[in-house]
């Protein structure tokens, strides 16, 4: 748990996006912080600023003064480590909560060109190889993963961890309707995935009521 006299800030879109499991691993960890909501139309005049001109930014202030923080999967490390959602005395446990973060990141890669296309055909068809071809590999390499991690209804061993969270909600991206051209039943096929979802969804849903 961190300490009390720390002031957590966290700076995202007011969406889930990459800020989602960091809002849900300090809420689950019962650690206050300033959610600070980035107006979509702000941010162009915000990214100088900001460490590598993205977000999510997470700022730690103790007596000691400021750190800001980039990279949602190093933010996710720091809190879930303060949290109990991160494995700190098990290099193994902790190498696939990694693993399962950068795959996380992967999804979120696939999707990135077809969202900033700004042509709509050639976006619909990026959206087609996605939805027909992309998704469904990558979805299958999840499906394994869980497989191998036991079908334990969590990413790696019998608790949640913050690799749960990273992709419970680029999951629920892919398939909530939201991308044209992505149908919501893209990942439906895999059973080892949807058992995940499921059990997570209502892990989460226990740890934040």
């Amino acid at each position: 748990m961190m300490s009390d006299d720390v002031t957590i800030r966290l700076h995202y879109f007011p969406f889930p996006g990459r800020g989602g499991a960091i809002r849900d691993a300090l809420r689950m960890g019962g650690v206050p912080f300033e959610d600070v909501h980035v107006p979509l139309d702000r941010f162009r005049e915000l990214k100088s600023d900001l460490p590598f001109g993205s977000l999510p930014v997470l700022d730690v202030e103790t007596s000691g003064g400021l750190v800001r923080a980039a990279q949602s999967n190093a933010i996710l490390r720091f809190v879930g480590r303060r949290t109990g959602l991160y494995p700190i005395d098990d290099p193994l446990r902790a190498l696939k909560v990694d693993e399962a973060l950068d795959l996380g990141e992967e999804f979120y890669r696939l999707i990135g060109s077809s969202i900033g296309e700004q042509d709509a055909g050639q976006r619909m068809a990026m959206r087609k190889v996605l939805a027909v071809e992309t998704l469904p590999r990558w979805g299958g390499y999840f499906d394994r993963l869980l497989v191998a991690n036991g079908r334990t209804g969590f990413v790696v061993g019998d608790a949640l961890t913050v690799a749960d969270l990273k992709l419970h909600w680029i999951i629920d991206k892919l398939t909530n309707g939201s991308l044209d051209g992505i149908p919501t039943s893209v990942l439906d096929a895999f059973a080892e995935v949807t058992a995940w979802r499921k059990n997570v969804a209502a892990v989460r849903e226990a740890r934040l009521t």
